[in-house]
């Protein structure tokens, strides 16, 4: 890395693996005589290594952009990387035209082994697909299995989706994840009846019969990734309230002048949205990388009923700029939410869009935000950005950010860098 770099590790309750690594972090802060500290949360990679890549990835193309960036040349920054135990998501969807019977099995049984945490959970996950397509009862012992790994509750914009996909019928369940002919007349009109692609990528129908998305194997691995979406969501809002808010504090104690950033890219988009909520210590600018969560989440009566979105208060907690990336390329935001607004009944235009309720910030930006400045363009190095303190910019990332996890260029760092130099010095 071209940058000074430290690390701090938590489990998935939000605590501390290594103690000391707050101190060492602590201590490369003082020695750097740093002016800005950058944490920064990776989202769906599942092992260190992979977090350590893109941390590596993403200083590099800082360090390459600091000096074109008005007002950073001169700042002494440190990057602290957050490690903690995510799940893998799915960094884009493959929908299986042609595909046999048995590679759509493997399929879902490798995406078993991989987000399914309870080994013996899995097992019987992976030893029920066989039989999936021809046994009722096995669907709804897949189901029911699958139910297991759910968190107790939710809370938010999806708590609809969440009820019936933990407590609904197990036919409707599995209609609205397929999104076929026979789901039910409602969900049936948002997706397959009117040939609308669940994932936005592909046709339901490639002229060759049933295609992925919706046969069984299809609407099992969408359940996969909605059970991901529900465990990931409880578990990155802990590590954020619980371990990286505290952790914050500490460094905010240990190095009062430093200025503190976040930065997340996926699920740690809602790590450190949930951190910048809860901690104590001044956040001088958030910038949420194709942030899963939904696009409503900083929402002011996002419903129309009065209910505002579950971080509305953010802005108004930061003290420089918040930037948020979102682009109809990335598929992965996108996965969860079309099946959730079927689990719900809500019917948009365009399932996974700015119509659709359930909809994602990294596809759509941040939506009914009172915070918001006008929806903006991620620029080239050397652009002219406005941003604003305490106000949120949403930057569509199409000509640049080809897909979920595409955020380690040098457009992104330079507008990540922007808002580190936004504000006061």
């Amino acid at each position: 890395m071209k940058l000074p770099y430290a690390e701090i590790e938590f489990d998935d309750t939000g605590e501390r693996v290594h103690p000391g690594q707050v101190k060492d972090a602590a201590s490369v802060i003082s020695r750097e005589k740093a002016t800005d500290v950058i944490v920064i949360c990776h989202g769906w990679n599942n092992t260190a290594a992979q977090a350590r890549d893109l941390y590596t990835r993403v200083v590099e193309s800082m360090h390459m952009v600091q000096g074109e960036v008005p007002g950073a040349a001169s700042r002494r920054m440190v990057v602290i990387g957050v490690l903690w135990p995510s799940i893998q998501w799915a960094d884009d969807v493959d929908s299986g035209a042609g595909a046999g019977v048995a590679d759509e099995q493997e399929t879902l049984q490798d995406m078993i082994r991989a987000r399914i945490d309870d080994a013996s959970v899995a097992d019987r996950l992976v030893e029920l697909v066989p039989r999936l397509e021809a046994s009722s009862t096995a669907q709804e012992q897949f189901v029911a299995l699958l139910r297991k790994t759910l968190p107790a509750s939710t809370e938010g914009e999806d708590e609809a989706a969440f009820e019936m996909l933990a407590t609904g019928d197990v036919g409707e369940v599995l209609s609205a994840a397929k999104g076929g002919t026979d789901a039910p007349d409602a969900l049936a009109a948002a997706g397959g009846a009117a040939g609308i692609d669940p994932m936005g990528v592909a046709p339901l129908d490639d002229g060759g019969g049933a295609g992925f998305f919706d046969s069984i194997m299809g609407a099992g691995r969408n359940l996969l990734n909605l059970t991901t979406y529900y465990t990931m969501k409880e578990r990155a809002g802990a590590v954020g309230r619980n371990g990286v808010a505290k952790a914050l504090e500490a460094l905010h104690d240990a190095a009062p002048d430093a200025r503190l950033h976040l930065v997340g890219h996926s699920f740690g988009g809602r790590a450190v949205t949930a951190a910048a909520l809860a901690t104590s210590a001044k956040v001088s600018s958030l910038s949420l990388l194709q942030a899963a969560y939904s696009h409503f989440g900083m929402a002011d009566d996002w419903d129309g009923t009065g209910k505002d979105g579950a971080f509305e208060k953010v802005p108004s907690r930061i003290d420089g700029p918040i930037i948020v990336t979102f682009t109809r390329n990335d598929k992965a935001v996108g996965v969860a939410y079309p099946i959730a607004s079927r689990l719900a009944r809500q019917i948009g235009a365009g399932l996974g869009d700015q119509q659709d309720p359930y909809g994602g910030i990294g596809r759509n930006g941040a939506l009914k935000t009172a915070a918001s400045l006008p929806a903006g363009t991620l620029l080239d190095v050397g652009g002219a950005y406005a941003f604003e303190a305490g106000r949120v910019s949403s930057l569509n990332g199409d000509a640049f950010i080809s897909g979920h996890s595409d955020i380690t260029g040098r457009q992104v760092a330079y507008a990540v860098l922007t808002a580190v130099a936004t504000g006061r010095s």
